[in-house]
């Protein structure tokens, strides 16, 4: 597969933004007398940058005190914005959270990732489709092949490379062998960008995915480890499946961890540079930067590894920051936010009118105004697994070998089999499980999920569960027997090459 590089039509688009006053163009009387040339309006809008750093989890962060010197790039636009210390994904995995981030609507509304769909449905408008309706100018770039034209996520990015599948498979065992150069693709997009409009630039970096790479300079591994240690080559690959009765010791976890660290440093400097090439393309104009990720990973957390069979806080809380909001001081935000909320933020910085059917809503940018109390977070794990073709008639087949593989040394404890919803009525977190009985845990005073108050708080934990199982027959989750679409055989390799599909 080529490198998907898409340059759409570029057209003169009319802004209808009331939140912001144009320049005027200068006549000759406001001039006094000078030169009747004409002086040119300048869009006083800021431009956007919105980076994605897929996978990674808060705590790896060191803004958020878990560990230093993993991110000194998201360390300096935290220090000077605003870092929300509660951001939670709508899903564990990469295609339902970045849905939700692009589209502005939660998974019950844009169904990306329940019962098998895997792409966007054409007539879901993106976040890029209606900044370029306002005039601003889009590009978005990614180093994960599944955020790209194979799922509809070029949508309204007059300008849009990703890395193919094989480029990214090629690069596990040869890093930086792809011809994929993310940071020269932002870099040629800002020399030849249209002055005269603000832009919005997407960029989704993919090094904190599994594989991890075994990179020549860690400092997070200790220095005894070698490249070659049996747990940094075979079973590395395997990790997946190391789930349960699996789970590796404390020292191979150590060293899985160490690896993923090193592919969060990496990522974090490509976010600096990103960052100040950006700077340098909006000039003198006013520049937004927000960071975050798509999802996190678990490392050991309830007998779990990678980010499958889960709704729980290691893949579902993840970093937030946003930099350069004009005139808004630095902050930290302890109030719960979803990922959904970025969407109607960037519109309200654009001055675009947000739509009524947005699941979310504008960030708060100051801690308890306005009060978000009455906001339910929602996040889904569907169990459905995507397989090829197999029954010679062109239709996708579930079948659960590869998944039951991975869980065959879990047990009902490990509560790993079936459709998972996460209902957040803060402080309080609900996980409705398809087979098994539903956990209540307090956020509050227990982040980490570990002790169960479900039987202790029936008047929270019952309104919730009667709130989730309503959520889970709308979504359709449980339910064999739903359509499926099916997706073209670019899009089926593409998963199969990145883990989601056997």
């Amino acid at each position: 597969m080529n490198r998907v590089t898409l340059q759409l039509n570029k057209r003169r688009r009319k802004t209808t933004s009331w939140r912001w006053s144009f320049a005027l163009i200068l006549t000759p009387a406001l001039l006094g007398g000078c030169s009747a040339e004409r002086v040119e309006s300048v869009d006083p809008r800021p431009s956007i940058l919105l980076v994605v750093i897929d996978t990674l989890r808060a705590d790896a962060v060191s803004t958020y005190g878990a560990i230093d010197g993993t991110t000194p790039a998201f360390d300096a636009l935290a220090s000077g914005g605003i870092v929300y210390r509660r951001a939670y994904a709508p899903s564990p995995w990469t295609l339902p959270s970045h849905a939700s981030l692009l589209t502005g609507l939660g998974p019950d509304r844009h169904g990306v990732g329940i019962a098998g769909r895997m792409g966007l449905r054409a007539e879901l408008a993106t976040l890029a489709e209606r900044l370029a309706d306002a005039g601003y100018q889009t590009a978005g770039f990614s180093e994960n092949p599944l955020i790209s034209n194979l799922f509809g996520f070029e949508k309204g990015f007059e300008q849009f490379a990703a890395r193919s599948v094989e480029d990214a498979m090629n690069e596990e065992n040869n890093p930086g062998s792809s011809p994929f150069d993310i940071i020269d693709e932002v870099a040629a997009f800002a020399a030849k960008r249209d002055r005269e409009r603000p832009f919005f630039v997407f960029v989704n970096l993919f090094d904190p995915h599994t594989p991890y790479l075994i990179r020549e300079e860690n400092r997070f591994l200790d220095p005894d480890v070698s490249a070659g240690d049996l747990w940094t080559t075979d079973d590395l690959k395997n990790a997946a499946y190391r789930i349960c009765d699996r789970m590796p010791s404390a020292e191979e976890l150590k060293i899985l961890h160490g690896l993923y660290l090193g592919d969060v440093a990496e990522s974090d400097a490509k976010l600096g540079r990103i960052e100040a090439i950006a700077r340098e393309a909006a000039g003198e104009a006013p520049l937004i930067v927000m960071a975050t990720a798509d999802h996190g990973e678990h490392f050991g957390e309830h007998r779990l590894l990678s980010h499958e069979f889960s709704v729980r806080a290691p893949v579902l809380h993840i970093p937030l920051v946003v930099h350069g909001i004009p005139d808004v001081p630095a902050a930290e935000i302890d109030l719960a936010v979803a990922l959904e909320d970025v969407p109607a933020s960037v519109l309200d910085w654009a001055g675009v009118e947000i739509p009524p059917e947005f699941s979310g809503r504008p960030l708060p940018i100051r801690d308890s105004v306005p009060d978000r109390s009455d906001v339910d977070l929602v996040a889904v794990y569907s169990d459905a697994t995507l397989q090829e073709p197999s029954n010679g008639e062109g239709h996708l087949t579930f079948s659960e070998d590869a998944q039951n593989l991975k869980r065959s040394n879990c047990w009902s404890r490990d509560r790993v089999y079936g459709d998972m919803v996460a209902l957040t009525r803060w402080p309080f977190k609900l996980i409705w499980f398809e087979n098994y009985p539903a956990e209540l845990y307090d956020l509050s005073w227990d982040p980490a999920e570990r002790s169960d108050l479900a039987e202790l708080r029936p008047e929270v934990s019952g309104p919730l569960i009667e709130d989730a199982q309503r959520l889970a027959r709308e979504l359709g989750l449980a339910n064999p027997n739903g359509k499926v679409e099916t997706p073209s055989d670019a899009a089926l390799e593409a998963l199969k090459g990145l883990g989601y599909v056997e």
